[in-house]
């Protein structure tokens, strides 16, 4: 059983595979006279070189035909990992999901959760549209990370969080500043300020607090803005936006 992060086809595996995949061998192989073994190494060198159709059989027959098999969690992650590979994201959700519901005790269930997390990861789309799928990434991720903190796919999971995150966070800042060339102030501060309450380790965060504070100035509230833009100075040290909230600030006095 490989139960690793990587697929590694035995020497044995190779040579059957240069059998099957020889001269005046069809594409697709005929497993019936294999092992469960041999079938798992065939669908691992498929899955090595990129021939997901052949890597996507492999793994489906024994994950249905020997499901009690040794082989069978090995086999369920590397179905999942090539429909990913392939970009079927809703097969790979839905294969990373069983190997979780069926073998719950496997080794590979921590590597199982965190591919999940990078499935709607790499689902999760540019900052203007929808963001539900950047939702149940951070979702998976943090919940992998608390789960396995000691995993060594931590500090990756923990990179991405990040990322997803800044994306929310400028989705928020991004409706902000649409209401702010709308002159709608009221509805420009609740987007500024949830990306301030929220995602306070975010560069948004900061540009969303230099503009609360133009806002208060601009409407005339001089000392609310001295007072934010005081804020953008003290919480941000060193950074452009606290550069420019000290030149502003001089121009809204109390």
């Amino acid at each position: 059983m490989l139960k690793g992060n990587t697929i590694v086809l035995a020497a044995s595996g190779a040579a059957l595979a240069a059998l099957l995949f020889g001269a005046g061998c069809s594409p697709m192989p005929s497993f019936d006279d294999l092992t469960v073994q041999q079938t798992y190494e065939v669908g691992a060198d498929a899955a090595a070189r990129g021939d997901y159709l052949v890597a996507t059989e492999a793994f489906r027959r024994i994950t249905m035909e020997s499901p009690l098999h040794e082989y069978a969690d090995d086999a369920l992650l590397g179905l999942a990992d090539t429909y990913r590979s392939a970009g079927d994201y809703a097969s790979a959700e839905d294969a990373y999901w069983r190997l979780l519901a069926d073998y719950p005790r496997s080794p590979l269930v921590p590597e199982a959760q965190y591919k999940l997390g990078l499935c709607y990861y790499e689902q999760s789309p540019p900052p203007s549209l929808d963001q539900k799928m950047t939702r149940q990434a951070i979702e998976r991720l943090e919940l992998f990370i608390a789960t396995y903190p000691d995993n060594e796919n931590v500090d990756d999971a923990n990179a991405k969080v990040a990322e997803l995150r800044a994306k929310l966070a400028e989705k928020d800042y991004r409706n902000a500043m649409l209401y702010v060339t709308l002159k709608s102030p009221d509805a420009a501060r609740v987007y500024l300020n949830a990306v301030v309450d929220d995602y306070g380790d975010t560069v948004w965060a900061r540009r969303s607090l230099l503009e609360l504070a133009r806002i208060f100035c601009a409407e005339g509230s001089n000392a609310r803005g001295a007072e934010t833009y005081a804020r953008v100075i003290a919480e941000y040290p060193g950074t452009e936006e606290a550069a420019t909230a000290a030149a502003e600030a001089q121009g809204c006095g109390p």
